[in-house]
């Protein structure tokens, strides 16, 4: 046999074995046969939709049972930071007359926008929102957010009710749960005030664009008003918290060179005083020593003198450097009531319709024959053992 033999005998065998595959394939899938599954389908209608029917009263009771989410979103653009071009012009003005420079490190530095989310979820920062109010007149709701946060459900209100005279025999205690929260120590926080924090923490996001810094604040809550109320809050208490950090440098040094300002005032006026007391008691001396003296005080008070108006005008510098590193926040969108809940109970309904169908179909479909064909041979071992 030559080659080319070979080979077209190698092809054929080749082309029996993909026919012989695609026979078995059709042959699986002719195994499964349609019309015997409709047939048992349609024959458990009755209990298919009364399993669906099940399921869907279930579902609608556990979305009447979930708590709504509302979700309120603030955008806020910060400033990134601010160049040093005024501070520098400045201090190039007081070298050129004569009354020193800027201090080294006068300039604010930029507060990282990627620590944001960091600032809002540390502990200092959520429990300053347990004293805020939040009111919401149509549910008649007015009280501080840890009052909201610890509120009780209905069935809790009765149970309270029944159990508080019993409770109250036994404590002479009049502190409430939220009077008792409120105290916030936070070395030490208590297991209620723990439970808060971490709630608090979940419900708040805070997302950042490395690039243009455009700060993202989410809240969600189970009243549209209050997280509205609150997500405010925390733009706002984030907008001071990042002013306090980056003009704390420059008012840190405001309120040295004033101070520094005043004692050099004092040690001018005391200066002025000894020099001018000197010239009312020395006058027509020509001795060597009463003159050497009057040079001394007269140096003083120059001395005392320019140190003072440097302090003045280093005062003043810094003064003005408090209002330039002040940052500016550009809030794009402010905190509005969300109007829709941001989970549907529509969807929870057909979930749940829809595991009613698929579980009661597979029943009909193969769960009930394989349950009997299982129960048969249980009986079978039973009997047998």
């Amino acid at each position: 046999m030559d080659k080319n033999e070979i080979k077209e005998i190698l092809k054929e065998i080749e082309s029996e074995k993909n026919s012989n595959a695609n026979a078995t394939a059709t042959e699986e899938v002719s195994d499964i046969d349609w019309k015997e599954l409709l047939g048992k389908a349609w024959k458990g209608r009755k209990f298919i939709i009364k399993v669906t029917a099940v399921f869907a009263v279930l579902g609608v009771i556990a979305a009447l049972m979930m708590s709504r989410a509302y979700c309120t979103t603030v955008t806020l653009v910060p400033e990134l930071g601010k160049s040093s071009t005024t501070a520098s012009s400045l201090s190039g003005m007081l070298g050129a007359l004569g009354l020193g420079s800027l201090p080294q490190g006068a300039t604010a530095d930029a507060y990282n926008v990627m620590v944001y989310p960091e600032v809002v979820a540390s502990t200092p920062f959520i429990t300053d929102l347990f004293d805020i109010r939040v009111s919401d007149p149509e549910n008649n709701i007015d009280t501080t957010l840890v009052g909201y946060l610890t509120r009780k459900s209905a069935v809790g209100k009765a149970i309270g009710a029944v159990t508080k005279p019993i409770m109250d025999m036994f404590s002479s205690d009049d502190k409430t749960e939220e009077d008792e929260i409120s105290k916030v120590n936070i070395f030490q926080l208590t297991k209620p005030q723990n439970r808060l924090v971490e709630y608090l923490t979940k419900q708040i996001s805070v997302d950042v664009d490395k690039k243009t810094g455009e700060t993202t604040i989410q809240v969600t809550l189970d009243n549209p008003v209050i997280s509205a109320t609150v997500a405010d809050t925390i733009c706002k208490n984030l907008r001071d918290y990042i002013v306090e950090y980056r003009t704390r440098k420059a008012r840190e040094n405001l309120e040295s060179y004033q101070k520094i300002a005043e004692e050099s005032h004092q040690r001018y006026l005391k200066a002025t005083k000894a020099y001018a007391y000197y010239q009312d008691h020395n006058r027509g001396l020509i001795l060597n020593a009463v003159i050497s003296e009057g040079q001394r005080l007269q140096n003083e008070v120059q001395i005392s003198s320019q140190i003072y108006q440097q302090m003045k005008v280093q005062a003043e510098m810094a003064r003005g450097k408090v209002i330039e590193d002040k940052p500016v926040f550009a809030v794009i969108q402010p905190a509005t009531v969300p109007l829709l809940p941001s989970n549907s109970r529509r969807k929870v309904v057909m979930i749940w319709v829809f595991l009613g169908f698929a579980i009661s179909t597979a029943w009909v479909l193969y769960g009930k024959e394989y349950w009997g064909k299982g129960k048969t041979i249980f009986n079978e071992i039973k009997i047998n053992g």
